[in-house]
């Protein structure tokens, strides 16, 4: 399964001129810097829990059906939550098919592509899935979840205060905490 984005996300979960006040930075000097710094955040914790803060248009490539398609007519989405579909296409030696009628997707955290109708296309080799939808809380900052948005803040504040230092694999406590109510948990 690969994930790319179509069409990135509009704004940042948090505006640079809240970000500095958040620094107590009053100069121009180092926007630069903080833009960077908010985009990184985001991604970091976009990849920690598996969400899209800001909306965006993703596309997600399989080469065969997941298990879950198979057996239970749909499948949880890799990047929640998720708010419309726009496309699910299979192409099979060269032939691309538009199957979008047949799947409906069940919108929100836990997003879900179910198969509603019609034959699931069965892929043989060489065959590729392409499945857009549109993954995110909304289109603004404000949409976002204020924890999500503390979390985004306080890693941008630590990344600031720490430049020279090599990045950990694990959040600092503080934002781990922000973000821990939000991780997907699979039994």
């Amino acid at each position: 399964m690969n994930v790319t984005t179509l069409a990135p996300p509009a704004a940042e979960p948090v505006g640079l001129a809240e970000m500095k006040d958040f620094l107590r930075i009053a100069s121009a000097g180092e926007d630069d810097l903080v833009a960077r710094l908010i985009a990184g955040a985001r991604a970091r914790i976009e990849e920690a829990v598996g969400l899209a803060l800001v909306s965006r248009t993703l596309r997600v490539t399989l080469e065969a059906w997941p298990a879950a398609m198979l057996t239970r007519r749909s499948f949880t989405l890799p990047v929640r939550p998720a708010g419309a579909l726009e496309a699910v296409r299979v192409t099979q030696s060269g032939v691309e098919s538009d199957v979008t009628g047949r799947f409906t997707l069940l919108p929100g955290r836990a997003a879900r592509l179910m198969w509603t109708s019609g034959a699931l296309p069965r892929p043989d080799a060489g065959t590729q899935i392409e499945i857009d939808y549109v993954a995110g809380f909304g289109d603004e900052a404000d949409d976002v979840a204020d924890s999500l948005r503390l979390a985004v803040s306080k890693l941008v504040g630590h990344a600031y205060r720490v430049r020279q230092a090599e990045a950990g694999a694990d959040l600092p406590a503080d934002v781990a905490a922000l973000v821990a109510p939000w991780r997907r948990v699979r039994l």
